[in-house]
Protein backbone atom coordinates (compact mmCIF):
# COMPACT_ATOMS: atom_id res chain seq x y z
CA UNK A 1 0.00 0.00 0.00
CA UNK A 2 1.38 3.42 -0.99
CA UNK A 3 2.12 5.89 1.76
CA UNK A 4 -0.40 8.80 1.76
CA UNK A 5 2.44 11.35 1.64
CA UNK A 6 3.65 9.88 -1.65
CA UNK A 7 0.25 10.40 -3.20
CA UNK A 8 0.62 14.11 -2.37
CA UNK A 9 4.32 14.54 -3.27
CA UNK A 10 4.44 12.69 -6.62
CA UNK A 11 2.11 15.13 -8.48
CA UNK A 12 4.17 18.04 -7.16
CA UNK A 13 7.38 16.44 -8.42
CA UNK A 14 5.78 16.02 -11.84
CA UNK A 15 4.85 19.69 -11.95
CA UNK A 16 8.35 20.70 -10.86
CA UNK A 17 9.99 18.57 -13.55
CA UNK A 18 7.65 19.95 -16.20
CA UNK A 19 8.44 23.52 -15.19
CA UNK A 20 12.17 22.81 -15.39
CA UNK A 21 11.76 21.44 -18.90
CA UNK A 22 9.71 24.36 -20.17
CA UNK A 23 11.39 27.22 -18.29
CA UNK A 24 14.59 27.33 -20.38
CA UNK A 25 12.57 27.43 -23.60
CA UNK A 26 10.33 30.19 -22.29
CA UNK A 27 13.32 32.16 -21.02
CA UNK A 28 15.11 31.80 -24.34
CA UNK A 29 12.01 32.97 -26.18
CA UNK A 30 11.65 36.04 -23.96
CA UNK A 31 15.35 36.81 -24.34
CA UNK A 32 15.15 36.56 -28.13
CA UNK A 33 12.14 38.85 -28.23
CA UNK A 34 13.82 41.38 -25.95
CA UNK A 35 16.96 41.98 -28.05
CA UNK A 36 17.36 45.71 -28.74
CA UNK A 37 18.69 47.31 -31.91
CA UNK A 38 22.16 48.87 -31.62
CA UNK A 39 23.61 51.88 -33.42
CA UNK A 40 27.11 52.09 -34.86
CA UNK A 41 28.47 53.28 -31.49
CA UNK A 42 27.14 50.18 -29.73
CA UNK A 43 24.31 52.01 -27.96
CA UNK A 44 20.67 50.95 -27.97
CA UNK A 45 18.49 52.65 -30.58
CA UNK A 46 15.79 54.66 -28.79
CA UNK A 47 12.67 56.45 -29.96
CA UNK A 48 13.96 59.77 -28.59
CA UNK A 49 16.74 60.03 -31.20
CA UNK A 50 17.03 60.31 -34.97
CA UNK A 51 19.34 58.04 -36.97
CA UNK A 52 20.91 57.96 -40.39
CA UNK A 53 20.14 54.59 -41.97
CA UNK A 54 23.29 53.67 -43.89
CA UNK A 55 24.33 50.67 -46.02
CA UNK A 56 26.28 48.05 -44.08
CA UNK A 57 28.10 46.95 -47.25
CA UNK A 58 31.51 48.72 -47.39
CA UNK A 59 31.24 48.84 -51.19
CA UNK A 60 28.22 51.15 -50.76
CA UNK A 61 30.02 53.55 -48.43
CA UNK A 62 29.00 57.15 -49.06
CA UNK A 63 25.36 56.35 -49.87
CA UNK A 64 22.43 57.49 -47.73
CA UNK A 65 18.63 57.33 -47.64
CA UNK A 66 16.80 60.45 -48.80
CA UNK A 67 13.17 61.24 -49.56
CA UNK A 68 12.59 62.18 -53.20
CA UNK A 69 9.65 63.11 -55.39
CA UNK A 70 9.52 61.19 -58.66
CA UNK A 71 7.27 63.70 -60.41
CA UNK A 72 6.78 67.44 -59.67
CA UNK A 73 3.03 67.04 -59.13
CA UNK A 74 3.32 64.06 -56.75
CA UNK A 75 2.93 64.75 -53.02
CA UNK A 76 4.41 61.37 -52.14
CA UNK A 77 8.08 61.15 -51.18
CA UNK A 78 9.90 57.91 -52.01
CA UNK A 79 12.75 56.50 -49.90
CA UNK A 80 15.75 56.60 -52.24
CA UNK A 81 19.44 55.68 -51.93
CA UNK A 82 21.88 58.27 -53.27
CA UNK A 83 25.22 59.94 -52.63
CA UNK A 84 25.43 61.35 -49.09
CA UNK A 85 25.25 65.03 -48.30
CA UNK A 86 25.76 66.42 -44.77
CA UNK A 87 24.57 65.16 -42.32
CA UNK A 88 24.38 61.67 -43.89
CA UNK A 89 20.88 61.43 -45.32
CA UNK A 90 17.42 62.32 -44.09
CA UNK A 91 17.21 61.40 -40.39
CA UNK A 92 14.82 58.63 -39.37
CA UNK A 93 13.12 57.94 -36.05
CA UNK A 94 12.50 54.31 -34.99
CA UNK A 95 9.57 53.89 -32.58
CA UNK A 96 7.91 50.79 -31.08
CA UNK A 97 4.53 50.40 -32.77
CA UNK A 98 2.76 49.42 -29.56
CA UNK A 99 2.05 51.97 -26.85
CA UNK A 100 3.40 49.46 -24.31
CA UNK A 101 6.68 49.08 -26.22
CA UNK A 102 8.62 51.55 -24.09
CA UNK A 103 11.38 53.73 -25.53
CA UNK A 104 13.56 50.99 -27.04
CA UNK A 105 12.47 49.35 -30.33
CA UNK A 106 13.39 45.67 -30.47
CA UNK A 107 14.20 43.01 -33.00
CA UNK A 108 11.33 41.08 -34.61
CA UNK A 109 8.78 43.53 -33.16
CA UNK A 110 6.64 45.98 -35.09
CA UNK A 111 8.18 49.45 -35.36
CA UNK A 112 7.17 52.72 -36.97
CA UNK A 113 9.72 54.59 -39.09
CA UNK A 114 9.49 58.26 -39.95
CA UNK A 115 11.69 60.99 -41.35
CA UNK A 116 12.04 64.13 -39.25
CA UNK A 117 9.77 67.10 -39.88
CA UNK A 118 12.31 68.80 -42.17
CA UNK A 119 11.37 66.22 -44.83
CA UNK A 120 7.64 67.01 -44.91
CA UNK A 121 6.43 67.32 -48.47
CA UNK A 122 5.09 70.56 -49.93
CA UNK A 123 1.62 69.09 -49.44
CA UNK A 124 2.25 69.01 -45.65
CA UNK A 125 1.72 65.27 -45.43
CA UNK A 126 3.04 62.98 -42.71
CA UNK A 127 6.74 61.94 -42.85
CA UNK A 128 5.88 58.45 -41.60
CA UNK A 129 7.01 55.51 -43.72
CA UNK A 130 4.55 53.09 -45.26
CA UNK A 131 4.46 50.80 -48.29
CA UNK A 132 2.26 51.29 -51.32
CA UNK A 133 1.91 49.77 -54.79
CA UNK A 134 3.17 52.05 -57.56
CA UNK A 135 1.62 51.59 -60.99
CA UNK A 136 4.58 52.84 -63.04
CA UNK A 137 7.03 50.28 -61.61
CA UNK A 138 4.67 47.41 -60.76
CA UNK A 139 6.44 47.33 -57.40
CA UNK A 140 5.63 48.12 -53.77
CA UNK A 141 7.76 51.01 -52.50
CA UNK A 142 8.46 52.74 -49.21
CA UNK A 143 6.94 56.23 -49.31
CA UNK A 144 5.86 59.05 -47.04
CA UNK A 145 3.08 61.54 -47.56
CA UNK A 146 -0.19 61.10 -49.47
CA UNK A 147 -1.77 60.20 -46.14
CA UNK A 148 -2.26 61.63 -42.68
CA UNK A 149 -1.65 58.29 -40.99
CA UNK A 150 0.82 58.97 -38.16
CA UNK A 151 0.82 57.59 -35.58
CA UNK A 152 -0.74 54.14 -35.92
CA UNK A 153 -2.73 53.35 -32.74
CA UNK A 154 -3.56 49.68 -33.30
CA UNK A 155 -2.76 46.88 -35.72
CA UNK A 156 -5.43 46.46 -38.38
CA UNK A 157 -5.38 45.41 -42.02
CA UNK A 158 -5.49 49.09 -42.98
CA UNK A 159 -2.52 50.09 -40.81
CA UNK A 160 -0.26 47.10 -41.51
CA UNK A 161 1.47 49.01 -44.30
CA UNK A 162 2.85 51.46 -41.71
CA UNK A 163 4.55 48.72 -39.66
CA UNK A 164 8.04 47.40 -40.23
CA UNK A 165 10.41 45.02 -38.45
CA UNK A 166 14.16 45.07 -37.93
CA UNK A 167 16.08 41.78 -38.05
CA UNK A 168 19.76 40.92 -37.61
CA UNK A 169 21.37 40.05 -40.93
CA UNK A 170 25.06 39.57 -41.66
CA UNK A 171 27.07 42.55 -40.45
CA UNK A 172 24.01 44.72 -39.88
CA UNK A 173 20.23 44.69 -39.99
CA UNK A 174 17.56 44.16 -42.61
CA UNK A 175 14.18 45.88 -42.67
CA UNK A 176 11.02 43.92 -43.43
CA UNK A 177 7.44 44.82 -44.23
CA UNK A 178 4.72 42.50 -42.94
CA UNK A 179 1.43 42.92 -44.77
CA UNK A 180 -1.35 40.34 -44.96
CA UNK A 181 0.64 37.93 -42.73
CA UNK A 182 3.55 37.83 -45.17
CA UNK A 183 6.90 39.38 -44.17
CA UNK A 184 9.19 40.42 -47.01
CA UNK A 185 12.57 42.14 -47.02
CA UNK A 186 13.16 45.69 -48.16
CA UNK A 187 15.49 45.74 -51.18
CA UNK A 188 16.75 48.28 -53.71
CA UNK A 189 14.97 48.71 -57.04
CA UNK A 190 16.51 50.72 -59.89
CA UNK A 191 14.04 52.96 -61.70
CA UNK A 192 14.68 55.95 -63.96
CA UNK A 193 17.97 56.86 -62.27
CA UNK A 194 16.68 56.23 -58.74
CA UNK A 195 17.43 53.39 -56.33
CA UNK A 196 14.15 53.04 -54.46
CA UNK A 197 13.58 51.19 -51.21
CA UNK A 198 11.16 48.46 -52.27
CA UNK A 199 9.40 45.39 -50.90
CA UNK A 200 11.10 42.27 -52.30
CA UNK A 201 9.22 40.11 -54.78
CA UNK A 202 11.88 39.09 -57.33
CA UNK A 203 14.35 37.19 -55.08
CA UNK A 204 16.61 40.21 -54.68
CA UNK A 205 18.93 40.30 -51.67
CA UNK A 206 17.87 42.42 -48.65
CA UNK A 207 19.28 45.90 -48.27
CA UNK A 208 21.44 45.50 -45.14
CA UNK A 209 21.79 48.65 -43.04
CA UNK A 210 23.25 50.12 -39.88
CA UNK A 211 21.89 52.92 -37.69
CA UNK A 212 24.14 55.91 -37.02
CA UNK A 213 22.89 58.32 -34.36
CA UNK A 214 22.29 61.76 -35.79
CA UNK A 215 24.05 64.61 -33.96
CA UNK A 216 21.88 67.25 -32.36
CA UNK A 217 20.53 69.48 -33.83
CA UNK A 218 19.64 67.10 -36.62
CA UNK A 219 18.65 68.82 -39.87
CA UNK A 220 18.45 67.68 -43.48
CA UNK A 221 19.90 70.80 -45.13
Amino acid sequence: MEHPALLFILPLLGLAMASQLTAPCDAAQVQAQAQPIYDTDGHEVTKENFYSILPADPSMSGLCIYSVRLTPEDCRLFANIERCRPPRGDPVKVTPAEASGGSVPRLSSDVLLSFNNDTWSLCMMSPQWHVVDYFSTRQTHVITGHTLGAPVPEKTERTESFRFRVERHGNGYKLTSCVRKLCRDLVLFDYDGYRLLTVEKDSRQPFVVVFKKCPWPCHTY
